[in-house]
């Protein structure tokens, strides 16, 4: 009886194994871009019509870059008020992140769906993928609009570290 049980146990599928494998663009969709730009991708249940479906994910994929770029943000705000500090002046950069919102909704429709497709889920069912892709380009006028937002007068140097910052 006990070795029945044991080849019962050893029977037992892996879970991992038996689960589909996602592909890259969903799960790494950063790696499948060019460096500079911002990417991200969302998958939805596919329970309603493509075009609905594909309006859903592109709009939480376009949330996951706006949160991308408040986190690039909040890094380029930390950089500046540690420049502010090394000067005969301190003054705060909270001004970066207070304006990061507004430019961030409105570049945000430079971000476009590059790859859709359905892929098997986890559990077999079937999802509606959507990766979106902010250009290198359009992050960088991205940047520009919130440095020329926030009022702050910075040199050339200090807008490259700035922008080095951004795109960590």
């Amino acid at each position: 009886g006990a070795a029945l049980l044991v080849g019962c146990v050893s029977n037992k599928p892996n879970d991992d194994a038996s689960k589909a494998m996602l592909p890259d663009w969903v799960i790494m969709p950063q790696q499948q871009v060019g460096e500079g730009a911002l990417a991200a991708t969302e998958c939805v249940a596919d329970n309603a019509g493509m075009s609905i479906l594909k309006s859903k994910a592109t709009a939480l994929a376009r949330a996951g870059i706006a949160q991308q770029i408040q986190i690039n943000v909040q890094a380029m705000d930390k950089t500046y008020q540690s420049l502010t500090e090394r000067g005969e002046e301190s003054e705060a950069g909270s001004t970066f992140e207070s304006v990061s919102k507004q430019v961030t909704d409105q570049s945000l429709q430079g971000a476009i769906p590059e790859r859709v497709g359905y892929v098997s889920g986890r559990n077999g069912d079937d999802l509606f993928c959507v990766m979106v892709v902010l250009s290198p380009e359009k992050n960088r006028k991205v940047f520009e609009s919130i440095l020329r937002a926030s009022d702050r007068q910075v040199g050339p140097d200090s807008e490259a570290l700035l922008y080095q910052e951004f795109r960590a």
